[in-house]
């Protein structure tokens, strides 16, 4: 495996580049109570392009852990729902694509009792286990950003420990008591690559012992410093032959609930926070879970996500640990050939917050103009294989063309995606 010279040495980075936070308000690390949401979701918008093979029907009743649809291109992934009740919803996108399947959850506790319970085979491989209850879809390729193909092997896998932004809950107050089901995580993490597990987490935290394969990385700096493209970017860098996988801890800790317990384990802390949050707090709910059932405050318009890269939606997104409260939802931007032509004719003025807008070493003007008008060959040569969504929020924060770059770049990953399929 290529690693970077001299890593073995390398076991701290400061990241320099990227905005800095401008949202406080910020909730007090302890996990204040338990939301049990009314509804939760499955959203297409976390799982691009999948295209569902439904085994309930709208009006089921269903347990959690159990199988609502596979993926008609990669059956053999399993998405289950993280709470019991009452499906409510199942609605496509475009091409027949998941748009979002609903769950009412009839006031069921999050540690559901009548949750789907398996014996494992002792012959059944860990990626046997994590392909069939649930948990693929917790990873994250790079590059593109998509739910790794069932037999993919990547060099590396990383998980994202590390958090920097001033709302978001702490691993180690989360964490505290998982400890055990997180190490039984990255024991089955190890098993699914010949490369290395790098755990990413804040210096002075120790939150895994030593293993075979597994090496800590800490990170400190900007809030570019939590993004898992920059440990990436540091660590091991991607191209269109190089694959790695990114996941976050909550989810390691999941999968060692599961192989501990043989339950699929729902439960996350999430934090709710942000201007508009009369009580900021941290609290525990499951996920996909309904966003105003939860924040309790009809007010204010909830983000999914952070104040950076977050956005309006009824839905905790798969991928989110927090919850971000304002008075206002900023004003829509221009999206699909509209904002890469917006983007096109509006000059791109040069300025310091957009110079420093990347903690990666990417020129961000020529990357957003590449962008703008989708020429995939020059976004690849400057480095936006290495990037997704959350990468280039702060480009879309400083640009004054009002263009999405997250939205621009996915089309330019699309694009490549299908050229080397």
């Amino acid at each position: 495996m290529c690693r970077p010279k001299g890593l073995e040495q390398l076991t701290h980075f400061t990241i320099k580049g990227g905005a800095k936070p401008s949202v406080t308000n910020a909730p007090p690390q302890q996990i204040a109570a338990t939301e049990v949401p009314d509804s939760v979701a499955l959203l297409g918008q976390d799982m691009l392009d999948m295209r569902p093979k439904y085994m309930v029907s709208e009006g089921d009743v269903v347990t959690c852990g159990q199988t609502l649809f596979s993926d008609r291109s990669h059956p053999e992934i399993a998405f289950v729902t993280p709470i019991s009740g009452v499906v409510s919803q199942l609605s496509y996108g475009p091409r027949r694509t998941l748009s979002a399947c609903i769950i009412y959850t009839e006031g069921q506790s999050p540690q559901s009792e009548n949750a789907v319970v398996s014996d494992f085979n002792a012959a059944a491989s860990a990626r046997d286990v994590l392909l069939s209850r649930g948990m693929w879809p917790a990873f994250r390729t790079r590059p593109f950003g998509r739910i790794p193909t069932p037999k993919a092997v990547p060099e590396a896998i990383f998980v994202n420990a590390k958090t920097t932004s001033p709302l978001a809950p702490d691993p180690a107050v989360v964490l505290d008591g998982q400890l055990d089901a997180f190490c039984t995580g990255m024991s089955v993490l190890s098993a699914l690559t010949e490369g290395i597990v790098y755990i990413c987490q804040s210096q002075g935290v120790t939150l895994c012992p030593e293993m075979d394969r597994v090496q800590a990385v800490t990170f400190s700096g900007s809030p570019a410093a939590g993004l898992a493209g920059t440990h990436i970017d540091r660590l091991h860098p991607v191209s269109l032959d190089r694959q790695v996988w990114s996941i976050g801890y909550q989810d390691v800790a999941a999968i060692g609930h599961l192989f501990q317990t043989g339950r699929y384990h729902a439960e996350r802390v999430v934090s709710i926070a942000g201007p508009a949050a009369p009580e900021p707090r941290l609290v525990q709910t499951v996920l996909g879970a309904n966003i105003a059932d939860i924040s309790r405050n009809e007010r204010a318009c909830g983000l999914s996500g952070d104040p950076n890269s977050g956005c309006a939606a009824q839905f905790l997104g798969r991928f989110h640990d927090q919850i971000t409260l304002v008075e206002n939802e900023a004003p829509a931007k221009p999206s699909g050939w509209i904002a890469r032509l917006f983007s096109a004719k509006g000059a791109l003025v040069p300025t310091q917050g957009i110079e420093r807008a990347l903690a990666i070493d990417i020129l961000p003007i020529p990357l957003m103009r590449a962008l703008s008008v989708g020429d995939s060959e020059a976004a690849v040569r400057l480095g936006c294989l290495a990037l997704i969504e959350e990468d280039v929020a702060a480009l879309s924060r400083q640009c004054t063309s009002g263009a999405d770059y997250g939205e621009l770049l996915r089309h330019v990953l699309d694009d490549l995606m299908k050229e080397v399929a």
